[in-house]
């Protein structure tokens, strides 16, 4: 009878930023806002500003913080939440798909989303969202994956 070898983390990451583009587009506006209002005294109208500025800044950074994707050499995960929490994961051997989805803008930026479905779902169970460099983490998911079904003939050989 041989032990489970211990989970060993591949890959974490949060998502870029640009998930939260039109928060950060809320901030950067209020900050022009502050300059003009300034530049044209108008300063009554300054500290409303900095509040909108900082909420939009805050909110995308909390939202950012909030999520985090993992890749072992047992199990792919991705973790939302910062008040309630959900968890989606999908056994390594169980990968049947992995799908790289980028739009034009996405290219752009560098960033793109992977989607994992397993044997045993009937769509995508598992997304990784807004991920520098997806197409690199999609091919770190297919090399897990190869490991994954080869590891099992190598235990059986031992367990005579």
């Amino acid at each position: 009878m041989s032990a489970q070898s211990p989970e060993r983390i591949l890959w974490t990451e949060r998502p870029s930023f640009w998930n939260w583009w039109p928060r950060l587009l809320i901030g950067d506006l209020s900050l022009a806002l502050i300059g003009a209002l300034w530049w044209t005294g108008q300063s009554r109208w300054i500290a409303p500003a900095a509040a909108l500025a900082a909420v939009a800044y805050l909110s995308a950074a909390a939202a950012r913080w909030g999520v985090r994707y993992t890749l072992s050499d047992q199990r792919v995960i991705a973790r939302t939440g910062l008040l309630s929490k959900r968890v989606d994961e999908v056994e390594i051997s169980d990968i049947r798909n992995i799908v790289l989805e980028q739009s034009f803008f996405d290219r752009l930026c560098g960033i793109g989303s992977v989607g994992i479905a397993s044997a045993g779902g009937d769509g995508i169970e598992v997304r990784f969202e807004g991920i520098k460099n997806a197409d690199a983490l999609k091919e770190r998911v297919r090399q897990a994956r190869l490991g994954a079904a080869k590891r099992p003939a190598a235990e059986a050989g031992g367990n005579e």
